[in-house]
């Protein structure tokens, strides 16, 4: 009986270390990144503008797809535009709203969302 509880005992420790290495190899690595976008003199948030987060040289892996060089976004009533990538990743960010534009840099870091605040001028 004792030689039965301990191969079982030993087979169900197997079994559990098994499943911790298979699920620390699927670790999300998904990063989330928001554009801010006001105006300069005023510091009011700018609706339906064009966000443009791209590479200048390679690509990127957004959520839903295969690697690309560059996102067109559109910002919502209040100034932002969001995005999800599936690795971190470095991108230029231009905006544009009418005659007025901006520019800056997001770093996205997995797990932890990180904002840009661009302003138009």
């Amino acid at each position: 009986m004792k030689l039965q509880i301990n191969k079982s005992a030993r087979i169900l420790g197997i079994f559990i270390t098994a499943a911790l290495l298979f699920h620390s190899c699927s670790k999300n690595t998904e990063c989330t990144g928001e554009i801010n976008v006001t105006l300069l003199a005023t510091g009011a948030a700018v609706p339906n503008a064009t966000v443009r987060i791209f590479v200048p040289s390679g690509g990127f892996y957004p959520c839903s797809g295969e690697q690309i060089s560059e996102k067109i976004l559109t910002t919502d009533a209040s100034g932002k535009a969001t995005f999800c990538l599936k690795l971190p990743a470095t991108l230029n960010v231009a905006v544009t709203a009418g005659a007025l534009t901006g520019t800056g840099v997001i770093a996205t870091e997995v797990g932890k969302p990180v904002a840009s605040p661009i302003k138009l001028q």
